[in-house]
């Protein structure tokens, strides 16, 4: 044998036993370069899926936010119901007027605002009270006597007897009930007749309050802002 041949072939050791020992298989390689950029590609298409998801849950969630919406106003007609306005933000004095012992009517007060002069006229033995209070041209005029009543008819109203018509009319919410300053339209003429209206337990209006008779005045066309203070008036009415 040669020697050389010798000196270069590797020299496997037996163990005892006489069995062969197989060689470990070396791992192999995963995929190199290619693989990771397969797998960086992977990861930015799920990282971009994540972002667009939760902006699109974030601007569903905006638009289902329900948003405030003004609620409309109805504009008020002549006939239509008003709510009647308080003198709670005017200095008042408060004026007592009536007959007492009455049949029908009872003893009242009224609360007046700054501005308003009061003038009370009373003859016990024939049963008369009227109270009268003026300011600039306007008058309310409360009046108890023996007298006969009637009722307030408006324009959706069936035709009654002993009933006065009236195309318009401000609806007052007062202490002692529903009232109607009510009137009819005159034209030209310089002053405007109301008549003050009160709702019974039958729903119907008549012209006689327990307060007695009630007639408001006014220049034509009348301030808004006076106007409102006599229905303020008229709703501060109550029992004594």
């Amino acid at each position: 044998m040669d020697p050389q041949n010798q000196a270069t072939t590797p020299t496997q050791a037996i163990p005892m036993g006489g069995q062969t020992t197989p060689p470990t298989p070396k791992p192999k390689k995963s995929g190199g370069f290619l693989s990771i950029l397969v797998k960086l590609f992977l990861l930015i298409i799920f990282g971009s899926a994540l972002l667009l998801g939760g902006f699109y849950l974030g601007s569903k969630s905006i638009s289902q936010t329900p948003e405030t919406t003004p609620s409309p106003t109805v504009a008020s007609s002549p006939t239509a119901t008003i709510p009647s306005p308080t003198l709670t933000s005017q200095k008042t004095k408060a004026v007592k007027a009536g007959l007492t012992g009455g049949n029908f009517f009872t003893p009242y007060i009224i609360d007046i605002p700054d501005g308003w002069t009061d003038a009370r006229e009373t003859t016990v033995a024939a049963g008369i009270d009227k109270l009268t209070l003026t300011k600039n041209g306007y008058s309310v005029t409360i009046y108890q006597a023996a007298m006969g009543g009637g009722g307030c008819l408006y324009p959706s109203d069936k035709p009654a007897e002993m009933s006065q018509t009236f195309t318009d009319f401000t609806d007052i919410n007062g202490k002692s009930g529903q009232f109607r300053r009510s009137w009819n339209e005159q034209g030209g003429a310089k002053t405007l007749s109301y008549t003050v209206c009160k709702k019974g337990s039958d729903n119907s209006y008549g012209v006689l309050t327990p307060f007695g008779a009630i007639s408001v005045a006014s220049p034509n066309p009348a301030e808004p802002s006076i106007l409102a203070e006599i229905d303020g008036m008229i709703a501060s009415l109550n029992k004594q």
